[in-house]
């Protein structure tokens, strides 16, 4: 082969890798798009660095800025086989399988939650970019690069984990500045990367900045829409869908289903004594305590106002008014302390603590229901513990009430008892 023929021949080798990496740019984009919360897009990047099928680096990882110390980078999430043994098998299976791109990456995500061995290793270690080892000299390159990707070198000090000699960084920068910094490596090949793999990888790089910058957005304002703002709790349209599925699950699998609603005794004396500001104040750690005393299976919702339903699964009536037992002595733990004005109200007690502090201890009502063995609703769940609450404030609050007790104060019952 002459000197022109061997320069066609490099120049189409070349031309075929740009190919092949455009395609992989894309099929990367497209995952991202789909994918909605921060750990499936940092996946689908990270898929498409480390798969067969993908850019082809044995192992690839994501660093984030420390909030607390711009010095420190702290591990999000890694791809990639934890040694030589389980590399082998992983390749040998792509290999004779031959999935897509998109395959892996959904069968990663199926398998997300058991935390892989290289996963759980890289997830939480922290890099100084002080250091002088090798992943922190790479990233802290990467740091100052403009949108380059940056070699190692030195020694790896990350649990054996890096192959300093083939490893790469690249800075992910967003809207915001510096996302983090993306780094993979070739630690069983040994195969250093060409120029074209750097120059893929850092496109990589810099569409992950803003894919993860675009979801943890988008992560945000979905929990902003799902979450209740002042009590941390599930909203009260995503609370019964929550009901309405586990009543459905309970009747097909012909199981319990507990449910509890949970009132503040004397709310309203608390918002007309010290005002609204404080009654949310009071209610904020109310829901905090509800949620410090949940146990696995129950699940809480902000239902309205200064009401808290919790779910029970697997919840048998006696099970369920155990827990409404549970939740209740939980809210009047202790004192809760506000800012002093006003005087007390009827109905609750309040000391001074402090200067232009004063403790006030709340107590709460609790009514409790289970699904019957005939089919029910969630309508018709939440509808008895509801009536169960109002029987626990008729005698006397700050007590537990159950579905099934008969009714001793007559229709009158399902009036409001006033005042919370």
């Amino acid at each position: 082969m002459d000197e022109r023929e061997a320069s066609l021949a490099s120049l189409r080798a070349e031309n075929d890798a740009l190919r092949r990496a455009l395609r992989l740019l894309s099929e990367v984009a497209n995952l991202v798009r789909a994918a909605e919360d921060p750990d499936a897009t940092a996946y689908a990047i990270l898929t498409g660095v480390t798969a067969g099928v993908g850019l082809g680096m044995n192992c690839a990882m994501i660093f984030e800025p420390d909030p607390h110390d711009p010095n420190v980078l702290v591990g999000r999430a890694a791809v990639g086989p934890f040694d030589r043994a389980e590399a082998d098998r992983v390749w040998r299976a792509i290999e004779a399988e031959q999935p897509s791109l998109e395959t892996l990456y959904e069968a990663g995500l199926r398998r997300r939650r058991e935390r892989g061995r290289f996963d759980a290793s890289v997830r939480g270690a922290r890099v100084d970019l002080r250091g002088d080892h090798a992943l922190a000299l790479a990233a802290s390159r990467a740091v100052l690069a403009e949108g380059r990707a940056a070699l190692a070198e030195g020694d790896d000090t990350l649990d054996g984990l890096l192959h300093p000699p083939t490893t790469l960084a690249a800075p992910m920068r967003g809207r915001e500045g510096l996302r983090g910094v993306l780094v993979a490596d070739n630690r069983f090949t040994g195969r250093a990367p060409d120029p074209v793999t750097r120059l893929v990888f850092e496109m990589v790089a810099d569409h992950a900045g803003r894919a993860l910058f675009s979801a943890d957005r988008f992560a945000q304002v979905a929990a902003e829409a799902r979450i209740d703002a002042l009590t941390g709790l599930d909203t009260r349209r995503v609370g019964f869908a929550l009901l309405e599925h586990a009543v459905a699950v309970a009747l097909a699998e012909r199981r319990a289903l507990g449910l509890l609603v949970l009132d503040v005794d004397h709310f309203k004396y608390v918002n007309d004594t010290y005002g609204h500001p404080i009654g949310d104040a009071v209610l904020a750690e109310v829901a905090h305590r509800v949620r410090s005393a949940l146990r696995r299976g129950e699940r809480a919702f902000r239902y309205g106002g200064e009401e808290i339903v919790v779910i029970v699964e697997d919840g048998e009536l006696d099970a369920t008014f155990q827990a409404g037992e549970r939740l209740r002595a939980a809210v009047a733990s202790g004192p809760i302390e506000v800012e002093a004005g006003g005087t007390i109200g009827a109905g609750f007690d309040g000391e001074r603590v402090g200067e232009g502090r004063r403790a006030v201890y709340v107590t709460c009502s609790v009514g409790v229901a289970a699904t019957p063995p005939e089919p029910a609703d969630a309508v018709t769940l939440l509808r008895a513990a509801d009536d169960a609450l109002l029987r626990a404030k008729r005698r006397g609050r700050d007590r537990v009430e159950r579905s099934d007790e008969m009714d001793a104060f007559g229709q009158d019952d399902r009036e409001d008892p006033g005042n919370s």
